[in-house]
């Protein structure tokens, strides 16, 4: 069978689970539940007014919530839409075929009523992407912290050299390094927490509810709605045009791409180490096809390509759904539909960076020997504590010496003279 997306075929094993809950069966699933619950709103509503008559019993009600969405729906949904021509009012007249089969064909003209097909897509894809990133990738990001924070515990006092512009530097130790990734993911993952996302029910084609007026004038259908989507736990955009605004969305993507941009810095990191042998990382034993010493850090590799790639995906979707034109097209529809996929890339990443960091050994020994062999580092030391004492000129002194020059255990005082 063939596939477009790796995702689906290279790498399906490992995504198998996530791949469930962010297809496009299982965005249909999560407009069908939208559109049941909804049902479920507009009969209590309109019973409460004496619009319905009689309301519905206990027992009719539990029918109605306990309707499930199976693979021979899904075969009659995409038979629906190739005769209808749109996805929403597929979903729709498959809803009221289950009603009728539950024995509630009486409610069957409710199915929908006063909605526009955004009220119940954009309800359905903030599930999605709340399943997306909050089920899926969070655990994998707080794993990956605890992981960095045993390392940082762990190797804190471990002196390493430093380098700047990829030069001998002042030292600093491994623990200290780990723990700027650390610090940079826990940023990351306090914004991403604090984003609530928003979802509305405004109804009609520009969004001003006018189709909700003409079904009853004694419902304040603000706040009626407004409850509705927080119950969904949305906070309601009570001012929208036919589509939610964006931000809430393009604030979350965003953050999950620049957050994977955090990510990707630390996979050069650790590539960087790895190349001086201060680590040396395990996982996939996959070498080079010519020479057969080599083991790559094909898991570091592959974890730096994934977060780029999901990270850049995120960003221009993000960036795309800012403008809509008026009151509604269509162009972030097609775009929306990969959200799913850009999250998936950044998982991927971040569980192959789990896997390089929880078995990654630390040599110690090259550590040690590559910060012996670079003593010249400490003039800043040196120079530092000699202005403190009083000498003016201790940094001219300094540069005069140590510029330019490589000094291993010793040499460092000889030069000094």
């Amino acid at each position: 069978m063939g596939y477009i997306s790796p995702l689906d075929d290279r790498y399906y094993d490992e995504l198998r689970d996530y791949a469930a809950a962010v297809s496009e069966r299982a965005f249909v699933k999560y407009r069908l539940r939208v559109e049941i619950l909804y049902l479920d709103f507009i009969v209590n509503v309109l019973s409460r007014v004496g619009l319905l008559k009689p309301p519905l019993g206990d027992e009719e009600r539990r029918r109605l919530l306990s309707l499930s969405f199976s693979d021979n729906d899904y075969t009659l949904f995409k038979e629906m839409e190739d005769r209808l021509g749109h996805d929403v009012k597929a979903v729709e007249y498959l809803l009221r075929e289950k009603l009728s089969d539950v024995g509630l064909g009486n409610i069957t003209h409710l199915a929908h009523l006063g909605l526009t097909s955004e009220d119940v897509n954009n309800l359905a894809l903030g599930v999605l992407i709340r399943i997306a990133i909050y089920r899926y990738l969070m655990p994998e990001l707080v794993m990956l912290l605890n992981v960095l924070m045993n390392l940082m515990e762990k190797y804190a006092d471990l002196p390493m050299l430093g380098r700047t512009h990829g030069k001998p530097a002042t030292p600093t130790t491994l623990g200290k390094e780990i723990a700027y990734h650390a610090c940079r993911l826990t940023y990351w993952l306090g914004v991403i927490t604090d984003i609530k996302l928003q979802g509305k029910v405004s109804g009609g084609a520009t969004g001003s509810m006018a189709s909700f007026s003409m079904i009853s004038r004694d419902i304040d259908w603000i706040d009626e709605l407004s409850r509705f989507v927080r119950e969904l736990g949305f906070e309601p955009a009570i001012v929208t045009t036919q589509i939610l605004p964006p931000d809430s969305v393009a604030h979350l993507l965003t953050s999950t791409g620049l957050m994977s941009q955090a990510l990707i810095n630390l996979a050069q990191d650790l590539w960087m180490y790895n190349m001086l042998g201060y680590v040396h990382v395990r996982g996939k034993p996959i070498g080079s096809s010519t020479m057969p010493h080599k083991v790559n850090p094909v898991d570091l590799e592959n974890a730096e390509g994934n977060l780029k790639l999901g990270s850049s995906i995120l960003l221009e979707i993000s960036r795309h759904i800012q403008v809509s034109r008026l009151q509604r097209d269509l162009s972030d529809s097609t775009i929306k539909r990969n959200i799913g996929l850009g999250i998936g890339h950044v998982i991927l990443g971040v569980r192959r960076l789990n896997a390089v960091l929880s078995s990654v050994d630390v040599d110690e020994g090259a550590i040690s020997r590559d910060l012996n062999d670079h003593w010249e580092v400490l003039s800043e030391a040196i120079q530092v504590r000699l202005r403190a004492l009083g000498m003016a000129d201790a940094y001219e002194r300094a540069l005069a010496i140590f510029r330019g020059v490589q000094n291993e255990r010793g040499g460092l005082w000889k030069s000094a003279g």
